[in-house]
């Protein structure tokens, strides 16, 4: 019965978008199996990107897949896991590449991007059974499924990896815990382990200090908030003088507001702003919080009550979430 779900899946997967794999060129493992490379992964999307441009694309009006799904056998995902934050910038490079290409082809052209930003999501194409684990993907085989848009998944704060279309439970080590440095990943958000943005640069250019300044914010982000969601690490960078730490129950879509995934976090639980004067940042909080360790005065009858905060801060939402707060070194410095 799992063989024939499983053989469903392929089935499904390869009429969305068959492996375009090429087997001239492939490396092996030491095994001698086909594997995945970064400059394989590369040129794969490059080429599907390519190839999705040209089908969808009519008369004067250039269409491109913006939202990628990629699929790739557990052990080139082990592989190239830790790489793909990485080299995820090239391939933007080369989408605007390959755009301006076809813009320069066409007179009177429209290449009006059909989304705001690129997404990316990769997955491992292992799934668990009760007695062992297959694979549906061979090694060495890359199966993409392109799509001109998906929904909004930077609405989703707090989401799970399991809630987006086609994924499959990662088996990856969660990027953000890692040591890494943060000035390589400018531009970039990362969502998930494994899924990652990019704004839309209007300018389209292939320059990568340019690719990581286009991201909202840029080097203009004051300050990054982080809490542990199970196994993931949720973040939200301070882009602007003020954020909202919320629970479940928000219903409001800012991208100022972090809602937490968590039913001990009440709507509006905690204000942060910044203080440009003064340089320094403070919290107001509205529901049962620890600063620090030190409980903090909860405001009530719309007077809010401004407590200092040191530029790394531990925010305790109801003695039960944890928020890590870091204001970022161009603050720091202004000191």
């Amino acid at each position: 019965m799992f063989k024939r779900i499983m053989g469903i899946i392929k089935k499904v997967l390869e009429g969305l978008r068959p492996d375009r794999g090429k087997e001239d060129g492939k490396t092996q493992d030491s095994e001698g199996r086909s594997k995945v490379t970064n400059n394989v992964l590369y040129e794969e999307l490059i080429e599907h990107f390519k190839a999705d441009m040209e089908e969808l694309s009519v008369s004067r009006r250039i269409l491109y897949p913006m939202s990628f799904n990629i699929l790739l056998h557990p052990s080139d995902y082990d592989r190239v896991g830790e790489s793909l934050p990485f080299i995820l910038p090239e391939v933007v490079a080369g989408f605007y590449a390959a755009i301006k290409t076809k813009k320069a082809s066409i007179q009177e052209s429209d290449a009006t991007p059909p989304a705001t930003y690129w997404f990316f999501q990769f997955a491992s194409s292992k799934v668990k059974t009760e007695d062992n684990q297959e694979s549906f993907i061979k090694p060495g085989e890359i199966v993409t499924v392109g799509r001109l848009v998906t929904f909004d998944i930077k609405a989703q704060q707090g989401m799970k990896t399991e809630n987006l279309g086609l994924s499959i439970k990662c088996q990856n080590s969660n990027v953000n815990q890692n040591n890494i440095n943060q000035e390589a990943l400018l531009g970039m958000e990362i969502l998930t382990n494994n899924a990652f943005t990019f704004n839309f640069d209007k300018n389209m250019s292939e320059k990568l200090g340019d690719i990581q300044s286009s991201q909202r914010g840029g080097n203009n982000t004051l300050a990054t908030l982080t809490y542990s969601d199970g196994t993931t690490n949720v973040h939200l960078k301070m882009l602007d003088e003020l954020v909202i730490l919320s629970g479940l129950k928000e219903t409001r879509k800012m991208e100022n507001i972090m809602i937490i995934n968590s039913e001990a976090v009440e709507v509006g639980h905690v204000q942060i702003r910044y203080v440009k004067e003064s340089n320094k940042f403070q919290l107001c909080a509205y529901a049962k919080t620890r600063l620090n360790m030190r409980e903090v005065p909860i405001s009530v009858g719309g007077v809010p009550i401004w407590k200092d905060m040191s530029f790394h801060s531990d925010i305790f939402l109801n003695d039960e979430v944890n928020v890590k707060f870091s204001a970022s070194d161009a603050i720091i410095s202004r000191m």
